[in-house]
């Protein structure tokens, strides 16, 4: 019995020591830092991270001068390329590569209007002179009893060759180089083949001008040359 009483004596004892040492909990106590303020500071610091990489990452970059749409087709420092840029500030929304679609359609209606005798098509799209040089060879033809029968093959290839542009009056001028293929037939009145054939495809090389003066209510280039 006095040894259970030792015992429970020496019990006590620890018990209290314990219990002053690690302190005591009353109820529920409220954690200072919560399960939510967690996920938040991880975000922030990810976020903060990620911002200060990317920060570290940047690289400013200098305006790129050079008009990628004029180098398309033109050296560039050329007075080509020069002459076209001032075009194009004079004119905004003005494009090399619509003008450049336009003058290969413009080709292709012209050669075969040309072919075919059509004058009327002719003198629409190309100046007084250039109208005046083709009416003269269609009425050579039409003298001799000629015919042409001509069938286009698509252009081949197509190049800015030269650029002019007057700043005082707006009158822009561009020669350009076009490479085509076309099968012809050229028939005396008898309907004789005197040249070509319809199984034969002529590959054909031509030097044009175009001209128009910019900032007119008029979108329309006209042949004024050719070579």
């Amino acid at each position: 019995m006095v040894q259970i009483l030792v015992l429970a004596a020496v019990a006590l004892f620890l018990f209290w020591r314990l219990r002053s040492v690690l302190g005591s909990r009353q109820g529920f106590e409220k954690n200072t830092v919560s399960t939510e303020d967690i996920k938040v500071n991880k975000k922030e610091n990810k976020a903060d991270s990620k911002e200060n990489k990317a920060d570290s990452n940047v690289i400013e970059l200098k305006a790129n001068e050079v008009n990628e749409e004029i180098a398309d087709y033109v050296e560039i420092n050329s007075p080509a390329f020069d002459a076209l840029s001032e075009m194009k500030k004079v004119e905004k929304g003005w494009l090399v590569s619509h003008f450049v679609s336009g003058a290969k359609m413009a080709y292709e209606q012209i050669l075969m209007a040309f072919e075919k005798g059509d004058l009327q098509t002719i003198k629409k799209m190309t100046s007084d002179e250039v109208c005046e040089s083709f009416k003269t060879v269609i009425d050579e033809r039409a003298n001799k009893g000629i015919t042409i029968e001509a069938e286009f093959g698509g252009v081949r290839d197509i190049r800015i060759k030269e650029v002019l542009f007057n700043k005082k009056n707006l009158e822009a001028k561009i020669k350009i180089i076009f490479q085509c293929e076309l099968s012809y037939s050229v028939k005396d009145q008898d309907g004789k083949i005197l040249e070509g054939g319809s199984d034969k495809i002529k590959k054909q090389r031509d030097i044009w001008t175009f001209s128009r003066k910019m900032t007119t209510d008029l979108p329309n280039w006209y042949l004024i040359k050719t070579e």
